[in-house]
């Protein structure tokens, strides 16, 4: 297992910022998916030496396969699903290679089996299976390869790892799932304005928490590790992840600030940055379809985002590092970007469908 292969698409964030060719303005949300879905396919590897993955991302392989696959739910090409699986296919090839999987490869093979023929029987979910036994033979353990991998890791990052392994831990219904989720709670409870991305820690450490279990009255900051989670409960975490979006009217209106106390990032940018959105976007959508009370205030934050997002689609399907289409553009963002505007979307349709009911006669 390599911690030397913990590069996440977040960490390119860091890198220079250049400026891009303008957008043409928003377009409606399934013309921008389509057009980021198209460039994406596009831009995949299909030679024989070198089939599925992206060329110069390599490492970031899982977010631009499960953006395919959301692709594929949403627009119903086979193109999509094809270019999903052989990126999971390429992800199979470097585990071996690697001995390890990322959690967003972890996440990718979720995604790819939901959306298989057979769900409860493919390669993909025996994969997870296998990956997760994997960590106890020999003696070992979930917390041993937590502690070997993320030791000396940025917190934030490793949040953003740890939130992916937590939920393809529940999905193959792991013996240690419960484990991971300690694990992630225990990590976010870590995070604060001396890492590198806390707001987008807190939207992903969020949406694997409300997709694994109740955002209840555990507390977050029982393990006393930073001061902003003391009394913290997790059925706190959607209202401060709502604390730290921009509001409406102000500069990057609906995006999310990149840190708690929304001073500046080290691009002297304090929001628009392109993965905040993103994952603050699916931490209030996860939020509000665990939630069995209706919400408007969520509602509002959710549509709030997702303009945002859509934004950040480039006219040629390009998406960059802020939303602005300023920044390095990287494949792994585009595959994100699609998994936010599709997993916003389906909630916000499901809303509307129950509305309708409501109001029938």
């Amino acid at each position: 297992m390599l911690p030397a292969r913990i590069v996440p698409s977040c960490i390119l964030a860091l890198m220079a910022v250049w400026v891009a060719p303008k957008g043409i303005g928003a377009v409606p949300v399934d013309e921008a998916a389509r057009t980021v879905a198209a460039h994406l396919e596009q831009s995949q590897s299909k030679g024989d030496l070198t089939l599925g993955p992206w060329l110069s991302e390599t490492m970031l392989t899982g977010p631009a396969t499960t953006g395919m696959v959301c692709a594929y739910e949403w627009m119903g090409d086979p193109v999509y699903r094809q270019a999903a699986e052989r990126g999971g296919r390429y992800i199979l090839w470097i585990s071996v290679v690697a001995d390890d999987m990322l959690g967003d490869e972890v996440y990718a093979f979720v995604r790819l089996s939901e959306t298989s023929g057979n769900p409860n029987d493919n390669m993909w979910r025996t994969t997870l299976v296998d990956f997760f036994a994997s960590l106890r033979r020999n003696g070992g353990s979930t917390e041993d390869f937590v502690e070997q991998v993320f030791t000396g890791v940025d917190l934030s990052t490793a949040t953003f790892y740890i939130a992916h392994y937590t939920m393809g831990a529940y999905y193959v219904n792991d013996p240690d799932k419960k484990i991971w989720r300690d694990i992630l709670i225990r990590y976010l409870s870590r995070v604060d304005d001396k890492s590198a991305f806390p707001v987008m820690a807190l939207g992903v450490a969020t949406w694997a928490l409300a997709k694994t279990g109740p955002l209840d009255d555990r507390t977050v900051g029982a393990y006393g590790q930073a001061k902003c989670w003391e009394g913290v409960l997790l059925r706190d975490l959607p209202g401060i992840l709502l604390s730290h979006q921009v509001p409406q009217g102000a500069a990057f209106g609906g995006s999310f600030y990149w840190r708690f106390d929304h001073a500046a990032g080290i691009d002297s940018r304090e929001a628009g940055h392109t993965e905040d959105a993103i994952y603050g976007a699916l931490g209030l959508t996860a939020a509000a379809s665990s939630d069995d009370t209706e919400d408007e205030v969520l509602e509002q934050a959710i549509v709030a985002v997702r303009s945002a997002l859509l934004e950040g689609c480039g006219p040629d399907g390009r998406v960059y590092g802020l939303l602005s289409l300023e920044g390095q553009s990287y494949h792994a963002y585009a595959g994100e970007m699609l998994q936010a505007l599709w997993e916003t979307g389906q909630w916000l349709a499901s809303e509307d469908d129950e509305d309708e009911e409501s109001s029938a006669p």
